[in-house]
């Protein structure tokens, strides 16, 4: 388990299982609009990582031309425990 900081709130996330971030932060209260429902294809559950490492960005990350820094919580996990502000 991975320890995610948002405002100041303490969140886990199991960076081994199968379920993208997103949808473990959704589960533990955090709002996270996701309009594309995690496809990938909208950007709003996109997230600017203060600290921490993240897996390497997706092929749909790369094609979204995110500007340095941003990631869609949606595509990835945790690799460390981290910090991240939400966009939206």
């Amino acid at each position: 388990m991975k320890t995610i900081v948002i405002k100041g709130e303490k969140h886990e996330i199991d960076e081994k299982g199968e379920t993208p971030m997103m949808q473990q932060l959704v589960a533990q209260g955090v709002d996270i609009i996701a309009a594309c429902g995690g496809a990938g294809i909208c950007q709003t559950c996109a997230f600017k990582a203060v600290k921490g490492t993240f897996t390497h960005k997706t092929d749909t990350e790369k094609m979204m031309d995110l500007p340095d820094g941003q990631r869609l919580s949606c595509q990835c996990k945790p690799m460390t425990d981290g910090e991240i502000e939400l966009i939206y």
